[in-house]
């Protein structure tokens, strides 16, 4: 059973963001997973601002593709013109593009580069190419991200086009959860703890961050935050 199976069950409708809070803190609960009743509610339903299924696509691509060139860089400059030809050099963030045109990559860069595929694997569910999402404990297969993606270097304008939004309610759900997972996985490495449930943080950091710029946390990519 995907986390949001269990939050679904609660409630169909709209909520307010108390009650978003309340079943986050249910499902926590349950699973024996540490909160605290203060961190705040996320924005309410009313008031949010989410990103469109189209910029959504776009994203997955560039930062897809930026995987691929941090572990092929020879095929760097073929990458940059493909995605200059299909209007996507111009979604690439600023810090992206330095990325892209390095000779040389870090160590930690390429690490860094490398984690994003759990923001790939998120903002996936959030235009329906995922259908369940599960608790952040396990790395997502790269043969399953890349399976719901156009062809290498193939016209991306189909899966750009035809991808589609889950209902406002769904996304905040998992925004509201994946808060407060963050908050407890960062708990437990502050204080020298084992991980709940075998969660992992650098997967929550992940999730945290996409789920944060889909909901407009920041206007652009590089500036997004994950306070918690």
């Amino acid at each position: 059973m995907g986390i949001f199976d269990f939050i679904k069950k609660q409630n169909n409708g709209p909520k307010t963001a108390e009650q978003r809070k309340k079943e986050s803190e249910k499902l926590l609960k349950k699973l024996n997973i540490p909160y605290i009743e203060h961190l705040p509610f996320i924005e309410e339903e009313s008031e949010v601002k989410i990103r469109t299924a189209k910029e959504i696509g776009e994203r997955i691509l560039v930062l897809t593709y930026l995987n691929y060139v941090s572990e092929v860089p020879e095929e760097r400059d073929k990458v940059i013109k493909f995605l200059e030809s299909h209007a996507l050099w111009e979604k690439v963030s600023p810090d992206e593009k330095e990325l892209f045109k390095k000779d040389q990559l870090s160590d930690q860069e390429a690490i860094n580069i490398s984690w994003r595929s759990e923001a790939v694997w998120l903002l996936q569910w959030v235009i329906n190419k995922v259908d369940k999402l599960e608790l952040p404990t396990h790395q997502a297969e790269i043969s399953e991200i890349v399976s719901r993606l156009p062809g290498f270097l193939s016209d991306p304008s189909e899966f750009i086009d035809n991808a589609t939004l889950r209902p406002t309610t769904e996304i905040l759900d998992i925004s509201d959860l994946t808060y407060r997972l963050h908050w407890a996985t960062k708990n437990a490495d502050l204080n020298g703890q084992p991980m709940p449930v075998g969660l992992s943080l650098s997967i929550v950091m992940e999730r945290h961050y996409a789920i944060n710029w889909v909901t407009y946390y920041a206007d652009e990519w590089d500036d997004v935050s994950t306070d918690t």
